[in-house]
């Protein structure tokens, strides 16, 4: 199972990949072009502890990520999937330069907690830490936007194929207020991908993003067909990611022929545990109708000075059993 999503993470942090995952969920890019976008996104260069933004990857569309733990004194330790900085288009004078971007991979949607809120602590982390990095002292004004984008596989049918943004907005509670305050310096985005059984029961038609990654992740097909169909349905030049998605895909065989081996134990052990109970049940039912018919031959026999003895001796009672039940 690590292996599987250590080999998730590794195409997801393909330049194109994450280019597409922006176009589709953050603002600031849905009006750009995939080829557009990807140049801004940045390859940081991580040494120790400090992460500083870094040169444009001008080779590989692979990036290697920021620094993936965040360690704050007093606040613990957080491991992210991937993050990277990425140029913001509309920077001005008011928006900051670049957007700090968290990207997750979570294959269950219902962890025991709700993911949003796991965002949104993810977000507040990345605000956090920028202090004594991005700014000193009361500088809020310098903090980096920041985005926590997850990519949930196996959603249910009734949320597959969605798209839910959470940010803070203003609400004037009383009186005007036409002042611009940054409210959007925190958003986290949920994507929910279908499994492949509920595909075709999703209730919501997917979009191309969904299309895409669905495609990418989940569907399963022959490597060449998977990355032809990559190149010509969106522009995806995955060749040099197509050991990984080869590797990818014949891990997911592993993950699902582990799921129904377990499945079939627990089944088995489920089934034994049923049969027991049967078996009791169906023992206590035939004691019940032995027990019956034992009085009421002994009633009928005007022994009922038997049955006063038998409710208060064992011996008694195995007696008068062998006697009339067997």
């Amino acid at each position: 199972m690590a292996e599987y999503d250590a080999a998730v993470k590794d195409i997801l942090s393909d330049k194109q990949v994450l280019a597409w995952i922006l176009q589709g969920t953050a603002s600031e890019y849905s009006n750009l072009q995939i080829s557009e976008i990807i140049p801004l996104i940045e390859e940081p260069t991580v040494s120790g502890v400090s992460v500083n933004p870094g040169l444009s990857n001008t080779g590989s569309t692979l990036i290697t990520g920021m620094q993936t733990e965040s360690n704050i004194l007093g606040e613990g330790v957080v491991y992210y999937d991937i993050r990277f900085f990425v140029r913001n288009p509309l920077s001005d004078g008011r928006r900051s330069l670049r957007i700090i971007v968290d990207v997750e991979a979570q294959k269950d949607p219902y962890p025991g907690y709700d993911l949003v809120t796991r965002g949104i602590f993810y977000g507040g982390r990345m605000l956090s830490e920028q202090a004594g990095r991005n700014f000193t002292g009361r500088d809020y004004d310098s903090l980096e936007k920041v985005y926590s984008i997850w990519i949930c596989f196996n959603s249910p049918v009734s949320t597959a194929n969605t798209t839910s943004r959470y940010k803070i907005v203003k609400e004037s509670v009383y009186g005007e207020n036409d002042k611009d305050a940054r409210s959007d310096l925190l958003q986290v985005v949920m994507v929910n991908l279908p499994s492949e059984k509920n595909a075709e029961k999703a209730a919501n038609k997917p979009s191309k993003l969904h299309e895409m990654l669905y495609d990418l992740f989940v569907k399963k097909q022959p490597i060449n067909e998977k990355i032809n169909d990559l190149i010509e349905k969106y522009g995806l030049n995955m060749r040099e990611n197509e050991g990984r998605i080869n590797r990818m895909c014949n891990l997911s065989e592993g993950v699902y022929m582990q799921g129904v081996e377990d499945g079939i134990e627990k089944g088995i052990e489920k089934g034994i545990e049923k049969g027991i109970e049967k078996g009791i049940e169906k023992g206590v039912e035939q004691g019940e109708e032995r027990f019956g018919k034992l009085v009421a031959l002994l009633t009928r026999a005007g022994r009922l000075e038997d049955i006063t003895r038998a409710a208060e001796s064992k011996e008694e009672r195995e007696h008068l059993y062998k006697e009339f039940c067997l």
